[in-house]
């Protein structure tokens, strides 16, 4: 929500992926995984994938205690001679998609378990369309954005990720016309 990463590039990211004094995110690999390949590391989805992205204040205090308590495993492991990960599981290794969608899941489950009712399915890949339209109603240009996001071309983050609703636009509206 606060980084506007693929899963799989968050769960990509190493020690040296994340730059606590210059607050910024080196985004330079996924961490994926198949059925018959449960780790491999591939290049993000295009090219302008590989970026440096902004950490927020939030990002910032969030990556901090995640570096500094992050447990040396006994055995690190190495996926493609990539080592380091920043997110491991309780044995020690690296995270996947699995993790935080099936986490999400759980607390659904346990929120309609407390408070009944029914609650809307939200994925991983809906807190990075909610990031991406959050920076577009800040203002940040789409071209900026495009960049962040890692898209190949802005016509992709426009359309499909960066959405308005009335209020927004009325406001930019008078913002515009000076009202």
């Amino acid at each position: 929500m606060e980084t506007g990463l693929r899963v799989s590039e968050l769960y990509g990211l190493t020690i040296n992926d994340v730059d606590l004094f210059n607050r910024r995110i080196y985004v330079r690999r996924q961490l994926c995984r198949t059925g018959d390949n449960p780790y491999f590391i591939c290049p993000p989805k295009t090219d302008s994938g590989i970026r440096t992205v902004p950490l927020s204040n939030r990002a910032f205090q969030t990556f901090q205690p995640v570096i500094a308590n992050r447990e040396q495993p006994k055995v690190e492991m190495m996926v493609d001679g990539i080592s380091g990960f920043l997110f491991l599981d309780s044995y020690g290794k690296p995270k996947v998609a699995m993790h935080i969608e099936n986490y999400m899941r759980q607390i659904r489950k346990r929120y309609q378990k407390l408070y009944g009712g029914s609650l809307p399915v939200v994925t991983p890949h809906v807190l990075r369309h909610t990031f991406c339209t959050n920076l577009q109603q800040a203002g940040l240009d789409p071209k900026s954005l495009q960049y962040v996001m890692g898209h190949s071309d802005p016509e992709i983050t426009m359309s499909l990720y960066a959405h308005s609703d009335y209020d927004f636009v009325e406001s930019a509206f008078k913002k515009a016309l000076g009202i």
